[in-house]
């Protein structure tokens, strides 16, 4: 768990959401390029399998959105929130032997899909709850409809194991009603409560001890160890490189530069080179791996010539990518170009 708000800014969080999003909202290509400005992530990144990108940027495309579409926007992208897009964290908490092991999973673990949020676990003499809080600064405006994205995500979980037994559950939200609560009503089968003291979803004690109608012993532990290893490198300063390359490789042909990635994962560039040293690597090294890796790609599908693979890298002319391409592959290794064959 991120132990400050500049630590979960830049937690690595899955584009999948943001993809999601990009994709609900976005229609058009210019839609698009307005819901992702500020965020530093360009639409190349969102549709890489495995990519990943620092929570600050889903942040600032949930602002982006809700500037632009108000606070209950998360009503119109239902099929985001679906269980499909929690992959193991779903698993885990469908799998759960009971009601009260599958809440404390969601609990325990609903921040490695959600770095941006932070969950507690609370029992009362009558009900166990889960307390949700942002994990980063946000406006209240933003965290309103964060908020309401998130019970969407906690309603789509839990009427699963709960079955007709979810209306006996509650999700409260510490905040007046909206002007248009009613359009709330389609899509919650569960009580909603405004004006409580903290947002929660609330579930009574007797629904608690039930079976998980889909508990699986053996595919619980194979998901908790799924999630235990995401959990691991959140701590770990190798995620950071992970996130500065996918940012550079998200901004080609332009070229990021040290600065600014500081400044997209929420530090100082002086504290950018100090953990990126701890990971054994530097801006520059991996700056070099992105740029070879694609000119790998490319020289390998064999269809650019060498002026277009030097340009989509950001090199001013095309000797320069040549002699980049010498030092990566070596004099006996020359690639050829299709403006060489």
């Amino acid at each position: 768990m991120p132990g400050s708000n500049s630590d979960a800014l830049r937690a690595p969080v899955t584009v999948s959401y943001a993809r999601a999003l990009v994709r609900a909202f976005g229609k058009a290509r210019s839609e698009r390029d307005e819901l992702l400005k500020g965020t530093g992530i360009q639409q190349q990144v969102l549709d890489q399998p495995g990519a990943h990108m620092p929570v600050s940027a889903l942040v600032v495309l949930a602002a982006n959105i809700t500037r632009r579409y108000g606070e209950l926007w998360p009503l119109s992208a239902a099929p985001v929130w679906s269980t499909s897009l929690q992959g193991a964290l779903d698993v885990a908490t469908r799998t759960a032997p009971t009601i009260a092991d599958a809440l404390n999973t969601g609990a325990r673990f609903g921040s490695t899909r959600a770095p941006f949020i932070r969950n507690r676990l609370r029992r009362t003499a009558r009900s166990i709850q889960i307390e949700i809080a942002p994990a980063v600064a946000m406006d209240d405006a933003l965290w309103r409809a964060v908020a309401l994205a998130v019970s969407l995500n906690v309603h789509a979980s839990y009427s699963q194991l709960l079955e007709d037994s979810i209306e006996l559950a509650t999700l409260e939200f510490p905040w007046p009603p909206p002007a248009d609560v009613e359009r709330l009503a389609p899509h919650y089968s569960c009580r909603v409560k405004f004006n409580a003291a903290a947002f929660v979803f609330d579930v009574p004690k007797d629904l608690c001890a039930r079976p998980s109608p889909f508990a699986d012993p053996e595919l619980h532990g194979r998901a908790i160890e799924a999630l235990e290893a995401i959990e691991k490198p959140r701590s770990d300063t190798a995620a950071l490189a992970r996130i500065v390359e996918s940012l550079i490789t998200a901004r080609l042909p332009q070229r990021l530069g040290e600065e600014e990635a500081a400044h997209l994962v929420g530090t100082s560039r002086r504290t950018l080179v100090r953990r990126l040293a701890e990971s054994g690597t530097a801006f520059r090294s991996l700056l070099d791996c992105v740029l070879r890796e694609r000119a790998r790609t490319m020289l390998a599908t064999g269809t650019q010539s060498r002026d277009e693979m030097a340009a989509a890298l950001g090199y001013t002319d095309a000797t320069s990518f040549s002699r980049a391409c010498r030092r990566w592959f070596g004099n006996d290794s020359e690639p050829r170009f299709v403006d060489e064959i």
